[in-house]
């Protein structure tokens, strides 16, 4: 935990040390998917992976990341990823990628849930934030600072009780579903 918090006093103070550029003019509008920063907490990871759900290669695979827009720099840390636009003016687009998360064998459709803002820390209820987005690959607006997002990857294989040991019923007549988060820092 220690090496975290080392982590974002350098990545923070790296920022702060960038040029800030004048605006001049009216200032742009904001878009409608930008999402302001969060507070710091760990990423969480899917039932599947902590074994909350005994998943089977019928469940889908969520497969997330992010790919650098022009005047851009995307760097994979051990924690996330950190994305850097100098003169961004506050508000840097972020191209996410989830196309290349699996459906799971036997299913014939997905869908893509892109969220953020998650707080439940409860692996047996793990609620996803707000959505922001239902495409595979798409470009939010994110502000400065850490941000911990969501892809949710759905199947059309319903299944009719979702349980575990730990647990008990999950849900009952859902779709077969994997998720994974992402901690994303922006600079600007």
């Amino acid at each position: 935990m220690q090496r975290r918090h080392v982590f974002r006093r350098i990545a923070l103070a790296s920022c702060a040390a960038m040029p800030v550029p004048m605006i001049v003019g009216c200032p742009a509008q904001t878009p409608s998917n930008a999402i302001a920063a969060e507070t710091t907490r760990a990423i969480f990871q899917s039932p599947c992976a902590q074994d909350v759900i005994d998943c089977t290669t019928s469940w889908p695979v969520a497969v997330a990341g992010f790919a650098a827009l022009p005047g851009q720099t995307v760097t994979q840390t051990d924690l996330g990823y950190l994305v850097e636009q100098p003169g961004a003016l506050g508000l840097v687009p972020v191209y996410l990628i989830g196309s290349a998360s699996t459906m799971g064998d036997g299913a014939t459709q997905s869908t893509y849930s892109w969220s953020s803002g998650a707080t439940q820390g409860d692996p047996c209820r793990l609620t996803p934030g707000d959505e922001f987005s239902t495409f595979p690959n798409p470009t939010v607006y994110l502000a400065p600072g850490f941000h911990n997002i969501r892809l949710t990857v759905e199947n059309n294989i319903v299944r009719d009780v979702v349980e575990s040991e730990v647990c008990g019923v999950l849900g009952e007549s859902i779709p077969s579903f994997d998720f994974v988060e992402l901690e994303v820092e922006v600079c600007d």
